[in-house]
């Protein structure tokens, strides 16, 4: 018989579950009180300590507020026998009627009798149909007996024969069951739940989250389940290794919410899939024992807080990578972690060498820029999902899925090309002393250039001021502006007029059109926004005759020219046509002019990356 409360005892109270940790006095208080631990760590008030003095500890939760006092005789929910259970949430409209009617003696319902069943009328065909329902538990194959306060085979029971009687009538009520969700339930012994499945000989799949155990019990062998889940169990992973060890034919394992931070000691040899989501893995290292599984195909460690420890960084020559997971591993889940650089990215293909298919959306490295303003010439923003589709899928060369998505032909060649031009342009920006290095963080490249050829690199002799400049420094970064003032008496087509008045001045390409016309109006001594600032730019374009017929013009069409509305980059600027030079051919060329109209975007938005130097005309308005 089971009705004095012990240690470990699983209770419900209003639904909120908790497990029994003391049983006694409080001082100061009398009478006995329990100490229970909460499942919600939020639900209690305290850890098991009052008034300075700790009662127990709440082993299993980290929270200060997962434990409360209460009276023994506080009311709580009734707890259930397995087949109570099952009867209840399956056949209790049937077996109430059946109830009723065995209780006014009437066993001898007519055929097509109108009865009741709650509060609706249904045409119904003697106790026969109401056994035949009955009988229907014996077809089930999935049951669901989630929060339904199961304590075991029986909630109490005066004597062994019973308990020994009812897995009987286990056996012959569910014969078919092959998955069996007993989540959430006051369940705490090993034994009955292994006599339970122990009945059900076709069971495969067994759920047992959210329930909170006694120790594991060694010798308890768990027959032909395959797929076990513990999901928020709070086992600890050397009771989850005992435990598994048990279920000979098991190939699934979910053991997520637990607070796994290692593991620590070995699983059944013939795995396949392992779930350890939302626990508190912080490196790859930590699963080194895993790596003895010859048949895991499938890992997942999403939600964890694994990040680049243990990651050789590149260029180094201590190999801190020494083990490689099993060729079987196909797919691996390492989304909303804290993965925040890319050669974790590119171990990847050494700890995994069969891999195929990768989830790792959610993590600090993919809301950071593809590459340094430097490389790019653009201004830093964190990359889209397009850029890190391409990144991601580009680094590791046999991927097919990344993300749950299928990698197209197509979609590897473009972020195959794309990656590839991102090291060329970082190439470019430093010189070639820095080669070797910055290889080094790109183990890919030499594979793509066999592929797609070698990317453009265009390295630069930069000076500023007439000294040599590191490329990538902040030195970099300047563009020296020769302003000048053309001289009121000078002619119109005279060659670089008023060069005299020239003024070099290094500009940061993150100034607007405003704080460059300020430094202006100092150099010149101009009032300020009194004036405009018109780019000579190094382009060349035709000029164009407008005779159509010979009698008609109209100005509309030169307008058009001078304002350049016919290319995307001077939108809003105004081009002027000075000067010009004509070919022997005849054929006639006007520089392009761009007016830096004010605004407050950037300078650097208007030249390329390597843009060193720009030549600017002052004119008044």
């Amino acid at each position: 018989m089971r009705n004095k409360l012990t240690i470990g005892q699983r209770l419900s109270f209003q639904t909120a579950l908790c497990t029994v940790r003391y049983v006694g006095p409080v001082e100061g208080t009398e009478g006995d009180w329990l100490g229970v631990e909460w499942d919600d760590p939020m639900r209690g008030k305290h850890s098991g300590e009052h008034k300075g003095k700790r009662y127990f500890t709440c082993s299993l939760s980290k929270q200060q507020t997962a434990a409360s006092f209460v009276r023994p005789s506080r009311p709580a929910d009734q707890p259930q026998g397995f087949l109570e259970a099952l009867r209840q949430k399956y056949a209790s409209e049937f077996e109430e009627e059946l109830a009723k009617r065995k209780a006014a003696g009437r066993d001898d319902v007519q055929m097509n009798e109108l009865i009741e069943f709650n509060g609706k009328v249904v045409e119904e065909v003697g106790f026969e149909k109401i056994r035949k329902q009955l009988s229907e538990l014996q077809e089930l194959k999935i049951i669901v007996l989630d929060g339904q306060c199961i304590a075991g085979v029986l909630a109490q029971y005066e004597d062994k024969s019973q308990y020994f009687e009812e897995l009987g009538e286990i056996r012959r009520t569910c014969p078919k069951i092959t998955e069996l969700d007993l989540s959430r339930n006051l369940l705490h012994r090993w034994q009955e739940l292994r006599d339970i499945c122990e009945q059900l000989k076709r069971l495969r799949i067994l759920k047992l989250n959210g329930n909170r155990f006694e120790n594991v019990q060694s010798g308890l062998i768990f027959e032909r389940v395959s797929q076990l889940h513990l999901d928020q169990t709070l086992m600890s992973w050397e009771e989850v290794s005992l435990l598994t060890m048990q279920f000979p034919d098991l190939a699934s394992l979910t053991a997520s919410l637990n607070h796994i931070s290692t593991i620590s000691s070995p699983l059944p040899m013939n795995l396949r899939n392992l779930t350890l989501e939302d626990n508190e893995i912080t490196t790859l290292a930590s699963l080194e024992l895993l790596t003895r599984l010859p048949n895991l195909e499938r890992l997942s460690l999403r939600g964890n807080s694994i990040d680049t420890t243990g990651i050789s960084q590149p260029g180094t020559s201590k190999d801190t990578n020494p083990f490689q997971f099993s060729k079987t591993l196909k797919f691996l889940d390492v989304s909303r972690n804290r993965i925040d650089s890319w050669p974790f990215v590119d171990a990847l293909s050494k700890f995994f060498p069969g891999l195929e298919s990768l989830r790792i959306s959610g993590n600090p490295l993919y809301d950071k820029p593809v590459a340094p303003a430097n490389i790019t010439g653009l201004a830093e923003k964190p990359m889209t999902a397009d850029e890190a589709f391409m990144l991601t899928l580009s680094r590791l060369e046999n991927l097919k899925f990344l993300n749950y998505s299928k990698i197209s032909e197509q979609e590897r060649t473009n972020g195959d090309l794309y990656y590839l031009s991102l090291i060329g342009k970082e190439l470019s920006a430093f010189p070639a002393s820095e080669e070797k290095r910055i290889l080094a963080t790109h183990p890919r490249y030499s594979r793509l250039c066999e592929i797609y050829g070698d990317p453009t690199v265009k390295r630069h002799t930069d000076t500023f001021q007439g000294k040599s400049i590191k490329p990538g420094s902040v030195a970099a970064r300047l563009v020296n502006f020769k302003f000048y003032q053309p001289s009121p008496s000078a002619p119109e087509n005279t060659p670089d007029p008023g060069k005299e008045q020239e003024k070099t001045y290094p500009i940061p390409r993150t100034f607007d059109i405003y704080k460059i016309k300020n430094i202006v109006a100092r150099l010149f001594s101009l009032a300020p926004l009194r004036f405009r600032l018109i780019w000579e730019t190094d382009e060349w374009d035709p000029v164009e005759e407008f005779n159509v017929g010979g009698e008609e013009w109209d100005s509309e069409d030169e307008e058009n020219e001078n304002n350049g509305s016919q290319d995307p980059k001077n939108q809003g600027n105004q081009v002027s046509s000075k000067p010009t030079v004509t070919n022997p051919d005849g054929s006639r060329f006007v520089r392009r002019e761009v007016e830096l109209i004010d605004s407050t975007r950037q300078v650097g938005f208007w030249f390329d990356e390597n843009t060193r130097e720009v030549r600017v005309r002052i004119e008044p308005f």
